[in-house]
């Protein structure tokens, strides 16, 4: 018995941390940024080029109000420091057999004294689908 509990526990843990792992990022960056300081990232997809901007307009209870505008579609969104609400995740790219580009924009911390938010940037870029034949 005791032998088939260590035996589900390491099968268990094992699988954690094969699925749990985090991912390694294409391109990451950390970033500081003042009030309305704008932020332009450019991206090559499918031949076409695409333009991420975003900035920060206030900061109030705890929450930093982020504007973002990708591929001229405006997104409005708050990032607090929790884990919980502390990022914003955004496909945008979607192609059959590829998965999705995805930006994640997180909010680190604010600075009181320089009024400046720490933010970061990181982008995972599509990599092609094994099929199982």
């Amino acid at each position: 018995m005791k032998k088939l509990f260590c035996t589900i526990c390491f099968v268990l843990v094992f699988f954690e941390t094969l699925y749990g792992a985090q991912p390694v990022w294409d391109y990451e960056e950390n970033l500081v940024l003042k009030k309305d300081e704008i932020y332009k990232k450019s991206f090559q997809i499918a031949g076409l080029q695409k333009e991420l901007k975003f900035y920060w307009t206030l900061y109030k209870n705890y929450g930093l109000v982020v504007n973002l505008n990708y591929d001229k579609f405006p997104y409005q969104f708050i990032l607090y420091t929790d884990y919980a609400r502390k990022s914003f995740k955004l496909p945008i790219s979607r192609a059959g057999d590829i998965r999705d580009i995805e930006v994640f924009l997180s909010f680190i911390k604010y600075d009181y004294e320089s009024k400046e938010a720490s933010l970061w940037l990181g982008v995972l870029y599509p990599q092609k689908i094994k099929s199982g034949s």
